[in-house]
C-alpha cells in the first residue's frame, strides 16, 4: 500500500488534505508536516510515496519544502495542490524544477484525488489492494432478520473473535441497531458525511456509541429525511476511514441491495446475503445473486444465511442451491422466544438452555475473522460447523 504524508503553511488545510487521502482507502497516511513549524523529514526513510504540497497563493516556501524532499527520496511522487485551475508557465516552471511531478486544482475533487492514487499503484507495480474489513449484511426482503443478525454478528466478532469492530447501521429509511443494543447515540452516520471535508479517524471514533460488548456504533437515521442529499459515495469514503483503524466493519445495508449501493458493495470482504425458506424470499435471493454478479462483484464474497432455519427447509433449498450455483453458508434456527426477548431488552443475544443459534452466529464470526476455537480439532474444522443441518 502506498504511504502519504502531505504539507501546507496551515495545520487546519493539511488535517483536510490527510483525512481526504485516507478516506480513498487506497494509501496508509503516515506523515503530516507544518511548514510553519519549520520540521521535516531528515532522510529518505522519512519521505513517503507520495506527498502532497499545498502551495497557496505564495509558493517559494512549499517549493523549498516540496525540493527538499525530492532530493532526499528522488523517487517520491510529489503532487502540488494549487489554488489556481491552470498554473501559470513561470508557477510550473519553478515546481517542476522542486520535483513535483503533478497538479492538482483545490478545491479538490476526491474522485480526482482517487484516480491519479489508482494511477500511480498502477504505474509501481503493486497490488491495489484496499483494505477490505468490511462485512455487509443486506436481506432479500423486510423481516428476515437482517438486523438481528447484523448487530449479533459485530458481537461476535468482537467478543468470540476478539477483533476491534465497529458497527453500520445503514437502514433505511429509519436505523434500529442502536435499539438492539440499547445505546442512546449522540450522532448518527449523517454527521459523518457531513464532516467528510475533515473526516479522519481520530474525529470518527468520536462519533460512535460504545456498547459493553466492546462493539462500537455508528447509528443510523432516527428520522426519514436524514436521508437526503447522503449518497452511497460518501458513505464509502466513511467506511475507508473505519477501515483504517477497525478490525472489521459490519454494514447493516437492510434490503438497500441495488446498483446505487455499488461503491459500497465493491468494498466488501464478505457479503451476507440474509433469506428465508419461502417463495418470497428465495425469489427476491436469486434477483440479489444477479445483481450483484451484473455489477462485477465475485461470487466467492457471498455468504448466504438461511434464518428461522428447519429441517423440512432442506429440499427447497438444495434445489435453490442448484439454480444459483452457490451453497448455503449458514442455517440460523428459529428460536423466536430467544431473539424477541432480546430485542425488546435491548441485548446481544447470549448463551441460554438452547444456545445452538448463538454458536452459529459465533461460528460466523470465526469463519469471516478467519479464526478457529482452541478446541475445533475435536469437532472437526469451522468449515464443517457451517455446513451442518443438525
Amino acid at each position: 500500500m502506498l504511504t502519504v504524508g502531505v504539507v501546507s503553511l496551515d495545520t487546519k488545510s493539511s488535517s483536510a488534505l490527510l483525512a481526504m487521502v485516507q478516506q480513498t482507502g487506497l494509501v496508509q497516511p503516515i506523515a503530516q508536516w507544518d511548514l510553519m513549524a519549520g520540521a521535516g523529514p531528515t532522510s529518505r526513510a522519512g519521505v513517503p510515496d507520495v506527498v502532497l504540497v499545498e502551495i497557496g497563493r505564495d509558493p517559494s516556501t512549499p517549493l523549498e519544502f516540496a525540493a527538499r524532499l525530492n532530493h532526499l527520496h528522488p523517487s517520491a511522487c510529489i503532487i502540488a495542490c494549487s489554488p489556481y485551475q491552470e498554473p501559470s508557465p513561470d508557477l510550473l516552471m519553478q515546481a517542476m524544477r522542486s520535483g513535483v511531478r503533478e497538479f492538482l486544482p483545490q478545491p479538490i475533487d476526491p474522485m480526482v484525488l482517487r484516480e491519479m492514487l489508482e494511477r500511480l499503484i498502477k504505474q509501481r507495480g503493486m497490488p491495489q489492494s484496499e483494505a477490505e474489513k468490511l462485512v455487509i449484511v443486506t436481506g432479500s426482503k423486510g423481516g428476515v432478520g437482517t438486523t438481528t443478525v447484523a448487530v449479533n454478528l459485530a458481537v461476535q466478532l468482537a467478543q468470540a473473535a476478539g477483533k476491534r469492530t465497529v458497527l453500520f447501521d445503514l437502514g433505511r429509511p429509519l436505523g434500529h441497531a442502536a435499539l438492539l443494543l440499547d445505546l442512546d447515540p449522540r450522532f448518527s452516520f449523517r454527521a459523518a458525511v457531513e464532516s467528510l471535508d475533515r473526516l479522519d479517524s481520530h474525529l470518527f471514533s468520536g462519533l460512535l456509541a460504545i456498547h459493553k460488548s466492546g462493539v462500537e456504533v455508528l447509528a443510523g437515521a432516527a428520522n426519514a429525511d436524514e436521508w437526503d442529499r447522503i449518497s452511497p459515495l460518501a458513505i464509502a469514503r466513511v467506511i475507508n476511514v473505519a477501515q483504517s483503524s477497525f478490525d472489521f466493519v459490519v454494514a447493516d445495508l437492510d434490503t438497500n441491495c441495488s446498483s446505487e449501493w455499488a461503491p459500497v458493495l465493491r468494498l466488501a470482504r464478505v457479503i451476507v446475503l440474509m433469506a428465508e425458506t419461502n417463495v418470497p424470499s428465495l425469489w427476491s435471493l436469486e434477483r440479489q445473486v444477479l445483481l450483484l454478479r451484473s455489477l462485477g462483484i465475485n461470487s466467492n464474497r457471498f455468504r448466504i444465511v438461511i434464518n428461522r432455519w428447519h429441517r423440512a427447509d432442506e429440499e427447497p433449498l438444495e434445489a435453490f442451491e442448484k439454480r444459483v450455483k452457490l451453497p448455503i453458508f449458514a442455517r440460523l434456527p428459529n428460536d423466536f422466544r430467544q431473539v424477541s426477548k432480546a430485542v425488546n431488552m435491548g441485548t446481544a443475544l447470549s448463551h441460554g438452555h438452547n444456545d445452538q443459534l448463538v454458536s452459529r452466529l459465533r461460528t460466523m464470526a470465526e469463519q469471516i475473522a478467519g479464526v478457529r476455537r482452541e478446541s475445533a480439532g475435536k469437532r472437526g474444522t469451522i468449515l464443517g460447523l457451517f455446513s451442518s443441518k443438525s
